[in-house]
């Protein structure tokens, strides 16, 4: 969804001596006398520092203003630990005056991860809750994109995201790369993500082919320049981390450890593009090396029903989907047999339906005791891809009573039935069942549950193996080793008459002792009575049975 703001004009307060303290306006102040920026960036980005200011003070909702000091707060910290340099002032200041503008406009509050368009701006900005309105360049370069793809290329449209996208960058050497100032999943320390950049390397070539003779270059250098950053490990401000004899091209380089496939992939794809229009050496050893990379590790993106997003866990539909082209594609364009196979397999996956085992092990529920123990018929199987799995219950008449559904990813599961049906408890007995599990791109398969679900109401009452009663002064103990195979207490107390002089509840199996404010003879004159949670009791008197 794309959300159109208008600017709500603002007047902002002049710079003055608290520049001093400030710790941005500082970097302005010391990037002016360096002459990194000119007179005219300067005065721009004291009134929008000055601007946002006075927004978070008087932003109309608390929820509004959370947006504006967290943009702050993040280029704040920037600037105090000296990261906040010259060329990163362009794009931070950019995310905190889109901020204050969508937040101090009069229009709905954006969804979370809403794309944004700010009149005046030709790039893409992004809605994330607490943590303001962040320029995007992924979704830039994605919407550059689109207007090249269009049936008739809007060209002048491309090239001005290109051209303002050109101001928002910053050199790591000899790599053009574009960054993100705001922490997403790791620290808020400035970080660059692979698929960006290679998409950006795609539009930028395909700009400068687009354009008019001669005009070109700017842009071809750019895709050059941004090439780069792929033969820079992210310890050096690139996208890469060693992967056995590859490089392994990071969607999120704060995370070197991650394995996102589609990333990688990606990369492997908008490089391989470029290699093949314009066959520079760059861009085949970024290639070549991602390929040595991912190669061994394809086995371990295959469960053997499903792909995995990421190592060890599997992918939603779409990134399944996404990935499987993504190899088909690479796997021709590369004639790569292995691309292919994967590819062929992650497709078959499609229309195979999951295969759920039930193993031949259930507890009956006993019913009605709810005391935690044996409250439910516990089902425990096993589905070997992301599924939605229905238990089915069938009465005596075979008529389906009663459907429990959950969602969830490949391994084993638990559905639990309460031995209930429209509400009502059911009769003891034996109930078939079946599952349907119903994978994530609509392939379904039933199984019969091997064995009934059992009902079984607690009718037995406790029992006990020893009882001893001994005498403590004016007080008595007693001491009996109880148990219940239905219930997870067993309740012990001593009547007198119809008194209860004393009771304790205690474990389904083990030892309760009682402290009684009665002599002993008193004691043996009345009996233990023993029950469980369903209500069962024996009694046993005292006098006979206590030694």
């Amino acid at each position: 969804m794309v959300l159109l703001f208008v600017f709500v004009c603002v007047c902002a307060p002049s710079a003055s001596a608290k520049s001093s303290a400030d710790p941005v306006l500082k970097v302005i102040s010391v990037a002016l006398a360096k002459q990194q920026i000119t007179p005219a960036q300067a005065r721009e980005y004291r009134i929008t520092w000055a601007i946002s200011a006075y927004g978070a003070r008087r932003a109309s909702t608390s929820g509004r203003r959370r947006e504006i000091v967290a943009v702050r707060a993040y280029t704040t910290s920037l600037a105090k630990r000296r990261m906040l340099t010259a060329p990163r002032l362009a794009p931070t200041m950019l995310s905190v005056r889109a901020t204050n503008y969508v937040m101090r406009s009069s229009m709905r509050f954006p969804a979370h991860e809403a794309e944004v368009l700010i009149p005046g701006e030709p790039v893409v900005f992004t809605y994330y809750s607490g943590r303001g309105v962040q320029f995007q360049p992924f979704e830039s370069f994605k919407e550059g994109m689109r207007q090249l793809n269009q049936v008739n290329p809007q060209v002048d449209a491309a090239r001005a995201i290109a051209d303002r996208m050109r101001e928002l960058s910053v050199w790591h050497g000899d790599a053009l790369v574009w960054e993100y100032y705001f922490p997403f999943g790791g620290p808020s320390t400035p970080w660059t993500s692979s698929i960006s950049q290679a998409l950006g390397v795609e539009f930028f070539h395909r700009l400068g082919k687009a354009v008019p003779a001669g005009e070109g270059t700017p842009y071809a250098d750019t895709a050059a320049a941004m090439t780069q950053s792929f033969l820079r490990s992210t310890r050096a401000g690139g996208v890469f981390t060693p992967q056995g004899a590859g490089r392994w091209y990071l969607l999120y380089p704060f995370n070197p450890g991650q394995r996102i496939l589609n990333g990688h992939l990606q990369v492997l794809v908008n490089l391989g593009r470029y290699y093949a229009d314009t066959q520079s050496p760059q861009a085949k050893v970024v290639v070549d090396q991602g390929v040595v990379a991912v190669t061994p590790l394809l086995s371990q993106f295959d469960t053997g029903a499903w792909s995995n997003y990421q190592l060890g866990q599997e992918a939603e539909l779409g990134y399944h989907e996404f990935q499987t082209s993504q190899l088909v594609k690479l796997g021709e364009e590369l004639a790569n047999p292995t691309f292919l196979e994967y590819g062929s397999k992650f497709q078959a996956y499609l229309e195979t339906p999951p295969l759920t085992t039930v193993p031949a092990t259930m507890w009956p529920a006993i019913i009605p005791a709810q005391d935690g123990y044996r409250d439910d018929v516990v089902l425990r199987y096993r589905v070997d891809k992301r599924s939605r799995d229905t238990l089915r219950i069938y009465g005596p008449t075979d008529i389906e009573i009663r459907a429990i559904s959950i969602s969830g990813g490949r391994g084993t599961h638990v559905i639990r039935w309460d031995g209930r049906a429209r509400g009502t408890l059911q009769p003891d007995g034996e109930y078939r069942a079946t599952i349907t599990s119903v994978d994530v791109a609509g392939n379904a398969a039933t199984v019969d549950v091997p064995e009934p679900l059992v009902i079984s109401r607690d009718v037995e009452a406790p029992t006990y193996s020893r009882l001893i009663l001994k005498e403590r002064g004016a007080f008595t103990v007693v001491v009996v080793r109880a148990g219940d195979l239905g219930s997870a207490y067993v309740n012990a107390s001593v009547r007198i008459g119809r008194t209860t002089i004393g009771s304790r509840r205690g474990p389904r199996m083990g030892q309760i002792t009682l402290l009684l404010p009665r002599t002993i003879d008193q004691v043996r004159a009345g009996s233990l009575v023993l029950t469980d949670a369903s209500g069962n009791s024996l009694v046993v008197p005292l006098g006979a049975s206590a030694t």
